[in-house]
């Protein structure tokens, strides 16, 4: 039987205590690439959807893929403004992507489209007759999520869910609808 020296036992158990206080993780963030059918899209309408004057009616809905969120909460707030962005337009360098969609009342859509490069924010806007910040415009910020590999935690973006009911006034969460 082989004797080891004293040393080797405190040389692993120095080793074992350095590492664990190697210090907090390197963080790696995500790289804001394109990214085909990474954003998921279920919409469903009201029967009166853009209800006016007793009847319902088709809205267009604009999604923006955005780089930074300024600009779009800027122009929300400006007279105007939302009609502007009905237009589903590229309007600023911070908009990578617009889209449009006619949604009719009482129908149910889903589409997956592609995360544009550098696209880091998705905001809907519906154009209902009654124009109002709080019934016609989302903001979603695409999730982030984390993979740790020792002491390197790798963020990477992840799938984003957008699930929207369409009512006669008003976009709402879709629950249970």
């Amino acid at each position: 039987m082989k004797k080891y020296p004293i040393q080797w036992p405190l040389l692993i158990l120095s080793m074992f205590l350095l590492s664990t206080c190697a210090g907090p993780p390197v963080v790696i963030p995500p790289s804001w690439d394109y990214e085909p059918k990474a954003i998921h899209i279920h919409l469903k309408s009201d029967p009166q959807l853009n209800l006016y004057q007793g009847k319902s009616h088709t809205i267009v809905l604009c999604l923006y893929l955005l780089t930074d969120p300024n600009e779009i909460n800027q122009l929300v707030d400006e007279k105007g403004g939302l009609e502007r962005l009905c237009e589903c337009s590229k309007f600023h360098p911070s908009v990578t992507a617009a889209k449009r969609f006619i949604i009719h009342p009482n129908k149910e859509y889903r589409e997956t489209i592609d995360r544009a490069a550098g696209a880091k924010y998705v905001a809907v806007v519906a154009g209902y007759f009654n124009l109002k910040k709080e019934n016609m415009y989302r903001l979603y910020t695409i999730p982030v999520i984390e993979e740790k590999k020792k002491n390197t935690i790798y963020q990477k973006p992840a799938p984003l869910q957008i699930n929207l009911f369409l009512g006669a006034q008003q976009i709402e969460d879709l629950k249970g609808k």
